[in-house]
């Protein structure tokens, strides 16, 4: 996705200013040591502490500004959601006996634009993404909530009723390294929740072509065109 939002504005700018006083705590320390240990130089008692002490409330700033730009870099690979928002297209073929292809075509502003392609097994597929929502009194600078397409999931039965344990899983989308970084640490923000939603289930047929949205904690698909179209209603996983 192009462009620059406000979380990284804000982010280079706390990084930037945390460099200068950093920079400019450091002079000034190195400054006060060198007169306390220079004879005859005018030196008055606590300067080190008192420029140590500023130094280090610098580091915090400079702290603070790599924390938001990790978190902005961590955003970007998501495409907001906070309202419905088209995805990209996809394309699903029958690819052998309870198998369907699926191929998917991002959106020009889905984060992402590698065309995805993937096989699951079932009677009927989905599709899951992950889905990060950002504390409310954080908007203002600039987080957002957002969504990626992650994996495909198939079940055996039509009837809705199979066990989680005996649902396939197919990755269509790993995570990039700066989103995957954030995952990793996800536990340690309180003011960030991940989760996992998926689409309803769709049932296997020859040729079928729909477009998919993401509408907040979840997904939504409109089908194009469809042939051979089983006579199993599909239902949400």
């Amino acid at each position: 996705m192009g462009g620059i939002d406000r979380l990284e504005t804000i982010a280079a700018i706390v990084s930037i200013a945390g460099v200068v006083l950093c920079a400019r705590g450091s002079y000034r320390l190195a400054r006060a040591v060198r007169s306390r240990f220079t004879y005859g130089a005018p030196y008055r008692s606590g300067t080190i502490q008192d420029r140590l002490l500023g130094l280090l409330l610098e580091i915090v700033v400079l702290l603070l500004g790599a924390v938001l730009g990790f978190l902005a870099l961590g955003q970007a690979d998501f495409q907001p959601s906070a309202s419905t928002v088209r995805v990209g297209q996809i394309e699903a073929r029958r690819s052998g006996w309870a198998k369907v292809s699926v191929r998917m075509i991002p959106d020009p502003l889905y984060p992402s634009g590698r065309v995805m392609e993937q096989e699951i097994a079932g009677a009927r597929w989905a599709v899951v993404g992950d889905f990060i929502t950002w504390d409310r009194s954080l908007r203002w600078l600039g987080f957002r909530d957002g969504h990626r397409v992650r994996y495909l999931i198939g079940a055996s039965d039509t009837t809705g009723m199979t066990r989680a344990d005996r649902i396939e899983r197919a990755l269509l989308d790993p995570l990039p390294r700066a989103a995957a970084r954030l995952f990793s640490v996800a536990r340690f923000i309180p003011f960030l929740e991940i989760r996992s939603e998926s689409s309803s289930w769709f049932p296997v047929t020859d040729r079928q072509v729909m477009i998919l949205y993401a509408i907040g904690p979840g997904y939504l698909a409109e089908v194009a065109s469809e042939s051979g179209k089983s006579s199993s209603a599909p239902a949400r996983p």
